[in-house]
């Protein structure tokens, strides 16, 4: 009955180390494959007027289609909200001989 415990536990920590091997593996592997690029993030203000909310979303719109996306809205008073804009870009970074 011991032996039998024993050969449970055995196989259970042996099958945990191969799990945590492969996993090594795969994020080993796939830290290679991304390592080549990497994200510029940039910010813009926007200022979107309640006046004029058609125009605005129109400009928001054409942004938007540049990847530009609401980050926060960094304040509002009774004319206008203050947003801050984001755009994440992916560069490939230059090979250098390796």
């Amino acid at each position: 009955m011991l032996i039998e415990i024993l050969s449970h536990f055995a196989s259970v920590i042996f099958t945990a180390v191969v799990i945590f091997l492969i996993i090594l593996l795969i994020n080993r592997y796939e830290r290679k494959r991304h390592e080549k690029y990497h994200i510029t993030i940039e910010y813009r203000n926007f200022l979107f007027y309640y006046s004029n909310m058609e125009d605005c979303l129109n400009q928001l719109n054409e942004l938007g289609a540049d990847g530009w996306e609401i980050a926060t809205c960094a304040g509002e008073d009774s004319f206008a909200a203050y947003l801050i804009l984001k755009r994440e870009t992916l560069h490939t970074s230059k090979s250098n001989g390796k």
